[in-house]
């Protein structure tokens, strides 16, 4: 009731035909929590110890609605914003939309939706995920993939008893974190074209996914090319997940990457995640070859619906000269040409989150 009245008094400083069209919901996460993380690239020293913003999700303030247009069509929209919280700056954090911001129509046919989005890739990265690609155990750690995509055209089909599938395709993709260029490095210098469509199957405790999608970066007209096929299975006791790609960089890359979860529940309200994940990256003559592994495990406990309390602990072991920056290092995991003093990474992690 409380977010009906504040989208109604947001809706009222807008245009009265605005205010008429649709049913606006204001929805938000704050996610605060102590890390450690040991060889971190990203503070520069050995160890960093900080209370930290969005360590298990994103934290996030949203917007969204829909409207009923009749004869089984229906609009909708998100304008979903990253909150950063523990310090004033700006970039991605500050960004407006800088998360998901996009208008969809739905119908019989399924939908259609244009804006900044997930790649389908995200989508089964995060289901697979015993952490939710959340805290420094994150499956982004080691198993490289897109996050979100710019001016992405959307379309998902209706369910078939289970069955469904997604195509996408955008011609300026490159945003603050979207995609990858041909080093592995997020791209933000240069834009790029890319496509994807990802078939899935999900009923009952089964799910299973394959996406495939290629990348081609205007300016150096490299070509990525990536697969990735993984999937879970809920035993009751415990729920299994695997997952497997290849993510071939023409003239520069190939990693072939895989990864192993379990969540098993406690109780009525608390689970136990594990993670086992790996990467080898078949690099040119340039930079010697290099594997990166990390195990993770953590405790995630319900306080209420919206409320949970989270711990988790991480190892990344690096072999060769392009490391992993390691958890902590504020970015989609990915292998680095950068120096680390060391070949492991260790990072910890205790929080609260709290949805609205």
């Amino acid at each position: 009731m409380q977010k009906k009245l504040i989208a109604l008094a947001v809706a009222g400083l807008m245009s009265a035909p605005a205010f008429a069209q649709s049913n606006v919901t204001i929805y938000g996460l704050v996610d605060f929590g102590y890390v450690y993380t040991g060889d971190s690239a990203r503070s520069g020293v050995k160890s960093r110890n900080a209370i930290d913003a969005g360590n298990s999700a994103g934290n996030r303030l949203g917007f969204k609605g829909t409207e009923d247009l009749g004869n089984g069509l229906k609009a909708s929209f998100v304008y979903e914003s990253a909150v950063r919280g523990d310090a004033n700056d700006n970039g991605l954090w500050g960004s407006t939309g800088s998360r998901q911001s996009y208008v969809a129509l739905s119908g019989n046919f399924g939908t259609v939706a244009l804006g900044r989005q997930y790649a389908p890739q995200y989508t089964l990265a995060s289901a697979v995920d015993a952490f939710s690609r959340g805290t420094v155990a994150t499956i982004a750690n080691v198993y490289i993939h897109e996050s979100r995509l710019d001016n992405l055209a959307a379309y998902v089909s209706p369910n078939w008893s289970g069955f469904s599938f997604v195509t996408a395709y955008t011609n300026s993709a490159a945003g603050d974190e979207g995609i990858h260029n041909d080093f592995g490095n997020q791209s933000t210098s240069s834009d790029a074209r890319a496509w994807a469509i990802s078939p899935s199957y999900k009923n009952g405790p089964v799910y299973v996914a394959l996406n495939v999608h290629q990348i081609r970066v205007n300016a150096s007209d490299a070509t990525t090319k990536v697969w990735d096929l993984g999937g879970t299975y809920d035993l009751g006791v415990v729920k299994l997940g695997a997952i497997y790609g290849v993510r071939d960089v023409s003239d520069s890359v190939k990693h072939k990457q895989w990864g192993l979860t379990a969540v098993v529940p406690v109780g009525a309200a608390g689970k136990i995640q594990a993670s086992y994940l790996h990467r080898k990256s078949d690099w040119d003559a340039a930079i010697s070859d290099a594997k990166v592994s990390q195990w993770g495990i953590g405790y995630q406990h319900e306080l209420s619906k919206r409320t949970a309390i989270y711990t988790a602990f991480s190892d990344i072991n690096n072999k060769g000269s392009a490391k992993d920056l390691g958890p902590g290092a504020g970015y989609i995991g990915t292998a680095q040409t950068s120096s680390i003093s060391g070949n492991y990474q260790r990072g910890f992690t205790v929080g609260l989150r709290h949805s609205f």
